[in-house]
């Protein structure tokens, strides 16, 4: 399993935290192992604990919380000792299987996790023993994905010039898994010169997608110029955001989409950083709004094809600002 460096530092803030999960708009679905030892909890607490689910099994929300939230930001499940479905037990870890490669990594969408993710200082390095996927184009992923690491982790130009190398980099592999050549390239990406294009579509497209909170479209109206002030988070993010999908492309061929949506989750934190405080709260908004819906991450996936708007050229042109 591969993780990335900072992964065991996560540790759950409880009370601390100012975003609770157990206080978020999300479906938390409880699975069926879970439901049947919920099922098999004994006395008041066990009724309690079926009374908070659903018949979709979904647990229900009072007043935007979770029913087993204590009223001192404690899980109850925990304080009666009792194991956790998987979906509270997991997050806000993720893990992606391909084959029997496994990766596992830390949401931005959780607010201590994103502490973690971007007040690191040092370039992210991945470990741990890896499996193996057989798919053809897998290991032509792998090896492109440590280039793109190399090229976003460049420290001795700005980030939104690593970020345009590495969509560079990317139009160049594309061409390759287009052609069915799976074999390892070595390609020096290059930086042309572009218009500087507004972020006006963008906000439109975004402003199209499901949203699970009610002020977030208007977040998304308030947005501002993309202006980098901190060059190495912008960096973990744009380093995340390839980590968590580009392998992705191992299912649909498409690894050109999977650079798009790092580069515009960046341009998109970046804009909003303002309106919502700070980068980290940004992030996370972005994250639960956006990453929690795959819904949206498809939506956006057609965007980049059918939009001319959000083709390749506009996004290189929002980074040239």
């Amino acid at each position: 399993m591969i993780t990335p460096d900072y992964y065991p530092q996560f540790r759950c803030i409880g009370r601390e935290c100012k975003n609770n999960c157990c206080c978020g708009e999300w479906d938390i679905e409880v699975d069926d192992e879970a439901m049947e030892r919920f099922n098999a909890i004994s006395g008041e607490f066990g009724k309690r604990v079926r009374k908070a689910v659903d018949s979709n099994n979904v647990f229900i929300r009072k007043n935007g919380r979770c029913p087993l939230l204590s009223d001192d930001g404690l899980c109850e499940m925990v304080l009666n000792g009792e194991e956790l479905c998987t979906v509270c037990d997991e997050y806000p870890r993720f893990t992606t299987y391909y084959g029997d490669y496994i990766e596992r990594g830390i949401s931005v969408s959780c607010e201590a996790a994103t502490k973690i993710i971007l007040d690191n200082k040092e370039k992210v390095k991945f470990t741990g023993d890896t499996g193996e996927c057989t798919d053809d184009i897998f290991s032509l992923l792998i090896s492109a994905r440590t280039k793109l690491f190399e090229i976003l982790q460049d420290r001795t130009t700005d980030i939104a010039k690593r970020i345009r190398l590495a969509l560079d980099y990317g139009v160049a592999l594309q061409n390759r898994i287009n052609n069915n050549d799976y074999e390892e390239f070595a390609y020096t990406p290059k930086d042309a010169n572009h218009n500087n294009v507004s972020t006006d579509e963008l906000f439109k497209a975004l402003e199209m997608l499901d949203t699970l909170s009610d002020d977030w479209c208007d977040i998304l109206s308030k947005y501002d110029s993309f202006n980098v002030t901190d060059e190495i988070k912008t960096e973990q993010l744009a380093v995340y955001f390839v980590y968590r999908y580009f392998l992705r492309a191992v299912y649909d061929c498409d690894a050109i989409s999977k650079l798009k949506l790092m580069a515009i989750s960046v341009i998109t934190i970046v804009c909003l950083t303002n309106v919502c405080g700070d980068i980290y709260e940004s992030a996370r908004r972005y994250s639960i709004e956006v990453e929690h819906n795959e819904e949206n991450i498809d939506l956006l996936y057609d965007e980049f094809l059918f939009n001319d708007d959000l083709d390749l050229n506009h996004i290189l042109g929002m980074l040239s600002a």
